[in-house]
């Protein structure tokens, strides 16, 4: 009887630590923990169910790039965070889609920096993209990932791309084509 307690015990304690994150959420992204940190691109969660995901799904809501989070959870199948704006939690989890490993698609979209430079050399067109979280046509590639974030790499392997695909949900994506200057010729819903 006590050998089967033990067991159950042990087992408990395994499945518990192995969810517990072993370094504070932003040692996990290789981010400084005593900086601020910022969304490095528009995120577009789940505004309902609170939750975005490493394939980068085109959902309704909108997280402004440059927004202040903290990091408040990390592991190898989810992270979460908080924005400082609005006091929301999100939480954002692995998906396949996005062909790499959650905590290194988490740092393309959060950094110690907002990307101010990047913002600075938008045109008016690029800007109202990146402000409505869309591609717009005659948008260069670096804003179509400041307004959309990245492609993922499972459809989209390569920035290099004339085409990169979007996922809205898991039944439903768009394209975004690029002319031979690497503005947006078109989106196709």
């Amino acid at each position: 009887m006590r050998a089967h307690f033990a067991l159950a015990v042990a087992a408990v304690l395994v499945v518990a630590c192995s969810h517990a994150p072993t370094r504070p959420p932003t040692a996990m992204l290789g981010l400084s923990a005593d900086g601020k940190v910022y969304t490095l691109t528009n995120l577009h969660p789940d505004e309902d169910r609170v939750t975005l995901y490493s394939g980068n799904f085109q959902q309704p809501g909108l997280i402004p790039i440059c927004s202040e989070v903290t990091l408040t959870y990390a592991d190898t199948s989810y992270l979460s965070f908080q924005v400082a704006a609005t006091g929301k939690e999100y939480y954002y989890y692995e998906h396949a889609v996005a062909a790499e490993p959650l905590l290194i698609n988490a740092g393309h979209y959060f950094g110690n920096t907002c990307p101010k430079d990047k913002l600075a050399k938008l045109t008016p067109l690029e800007k109202k993209g990146v402000e409505q979280g869309v591609p717009l046509k005659g948008m260069r590639k670096e804003a179509v990932v400041l307004a959309c974030g990245y492609p993922p790499k499972r459809d989209t392997p390569s920035l290099e791309a004339d085409t990169w695909r979007y996922w809205s949900s898991r039944m439903r994506y768009f394209t975004v084509d690029f002319d031979a200057k690497g503005l947006v010729e078109k989106v196709t819903y």
